[in-house]
Order: structure tokens, then sequence, then C-alpha cells
């Protein structure tokens, strides 16, 4: 199932909506937006009519085309939907039951997949079947959401000291890929993720500060940068124009200086790093939500604790003290 432009401008419509077995539809369309609207109205009709026998996987298809492959990271999602949708066995879609679901994440657990990672499988799933509903495509509601999701268990929140960001700089320094210390510097001056480093160009550095954009929120973000960091990664980009990609390079140089970090945190850390410094150096949490792109500063509140003077307050304004 698809729609795609085609040599003379218009769209080409081609899908099954009754089934991989039933009757193929191709239709040209002069806008994108009237195939999928065509595709939604014939999928609706289709409901009206007919008991629904289409198997899980025929309704991620029919997701992904009508509305996921706009998603970030749309593949990758759609890859992970069919994956857990073959794991059992690809179903009636409608006849799903829950312990179907159970069964298979329980699998998971005990192959050692963490819980957040199956829970935000499980908000996907759900998702899916919510959005397949909003638009007609489907007119019942999945029973997987009486489903409760797992309990997640706080991870352990670790970061470089002054020496292991000096020994580790060394290393990067070392490396035969030259543009793993300019990462590794850009994400420690800026917080960064991995990824926004790594992709960060010439034409990111604006004045006195670096643009992300397209960020894991979808949104584009500004940080300031240091005159120092900013001369050395102006220095390399106006040569290089970008940076190679160095994530295995990173690895490795982590690897030689015998640092030890929690799983799943080896470029993560520098993200953690920078925030742990910035909350230690003195910084206000929220200048530090905004830095981090983070939607809610719940998610920030992790490094309050690490501020010299916290929760202090409560030993002078609290009732008995403040009255003295």
């Amino acid at each position: 199932m698809s729609i795609t432009k085609q040599d003379n401008g218009k769209y080409l419509l081609s899908f099954r909506p009754w089934g991989m077995k039933g009757k193929q539809v191709r239709k040209q369309f002069d806008t994108k937006q009237k195939a999928i609207n065509y595709q939604r109205q014939l999928l609706i009709q289709e409901q009206d009519t007919k008991q629904d026998n289409r198997t899980l996987n025929e309704l991620i298809e029919l997701w992904f085309s009508a509305h996921g492959q706009a998603l970030k990271s749309a593949i990758d999602t759609r890859n992970r939907l069919l994956t857990l949708s073959n794991a059992i066995n690809n179903p009636i879609a409608q006849q799903l039951q829950v312990e179907h679901y159970i069964k298979y994440r329980s699998n998971r657990l005990e192959q050692g997949i963490k819980s957040a990672t199956l829970n935000r499988e499980y908000t996907t799933l759900c998702s899916m079947f919510n959005e397949l509903e909003r638009m007609g495509i489907i007119n019942y509601k999945t029973k997987l959401l009486t489903v409760r999701k797992l309990k997640e268990l706080k991870t352990e929140l670790s970061f470089l000291t002054s020496a292991q960001i000096e020994k580790l700089l060394d290393q990067t320094k070392e490396s035969k890929n030259d543009s793993l210390y300019y990462v590794v510097l850009l994400c420690l001056s800026t917080g960064a993720r991995w990824s926004e480093a790594e992709t960060t160009k010439l034409s990111n550095l604006k004045s006195k500060g670096v643009e992300f954009l397209d960020t894991k929120n979808g949104l584009n973000r500004f940080v300031p940068l240091s005159l120092r960091a900013m001369e050395q990664l102006k220095g390399y980009l106006l040569i290089n124009q970008e940076f190679q990609s160095c994530y295995a390079a990173f690895r490795s140089a982590l690897k030689r200086t015998e640092i030890k970090t929690p799983a799943g945190q080896s470029a993560h850390i520098l993200r953690h790093t920078f925030a742990s410094h910035f909350i230690m150096n003195g910084g206000n949490i929220l200048t530090l939500q905004k830095i981090l792109g983070h939607s809610s500063l719940l998610v920030t509140t992790r490094y309050a604790h690490l501020a010299p003077n916290y929760l202090n307050e409560a030993t002078i304004y609290n009732p008995i003290e403040y009255n003295q």
C-alpha cells in the first residue's frame, strides 16, 4: 500500500482496502491529501458493510500510510510495531486478546528488556489503534487499553567528574576519527544529545551559539557557546563543513579511559554530565530546562538535588524558625 508521486505531478494511490486477498485499488489524484481522503473514505465504507477481518500487520500498514509516515522516526516505529505483531503471530486485529500481549511482554521481560522500553512500545501500539479509530478506519476500541503499564525502576543518574572529563577529552584527541573531539566538546558545552551534536553543521553555528534543528520533541533549540568552544568548533567546520559519524569511536575512547558508566548511558552520560555540573556550579533549574529542551520541568528536576543549597531553605522558612 502506498501513495507515490508520479512523473506527471499527480499522486497514485495503490492499496487493498479489503485485505491482502481483496481487490487492489489504483487511482490518481491531483494532491496527496485527496488521495489520503479517498483512502480513508473507502476504509470507512468497508467497515460499515463488512466484518473486520484485517490482521494486525495490515492495520499497522494502513496506520503508517494514513498517519504514521509523517511522524518522527516513522520507519523505526513501523518496524517495531511489525516485530511485535509477528511475535504474537499477526492475529486478526479486532480479535487481539489481552493475554496475547501479556504473554509477549512477559517473554520480553525475561529476555532482559527494560520496563521503560516495553511501556513505550505499548503506548505506541495503543496510540495506533486510537488514531485508526479517530480516522474511522476501525470502529472498535482495542482491548489492550485495559492493560496497565509496568512499574519503571529509576535508573542511576551518573556523570563524569572534572578529572574524568579531562581524561576522556585526552582520549578523543588520540582517536583516528578527527571529528570525535569536537562532537564530545559540543555535547559537554551544551548538553546536546549525541545525535544533535553529531549532525551539527557550520550553518548551525549562529552568533554566539549553536542551533539544534528538529530535535527529539520536534522543535529547534538555541544554546549559547563560550567563545573558546565556538572558535574550536567553527575552525573545524570551516574546513570540513560537517562531522563524521563517530559514535563507535566514542565507545572505543570511553573504553580506553576505563571509566565505568551505567548500562545504556555511554554517550548520554555527556548530557548528564553537562546538566549535573551546571546545577552544581549554581545554574538555575528553569534555565537548564530550556537548554536541554525538556518539555516538562519534572524531567529536569532529576538534577535539582545537586544544587549547592538544595532544600536548605527548609531550615529557614519553616514556621518554627522563621518567626523566632
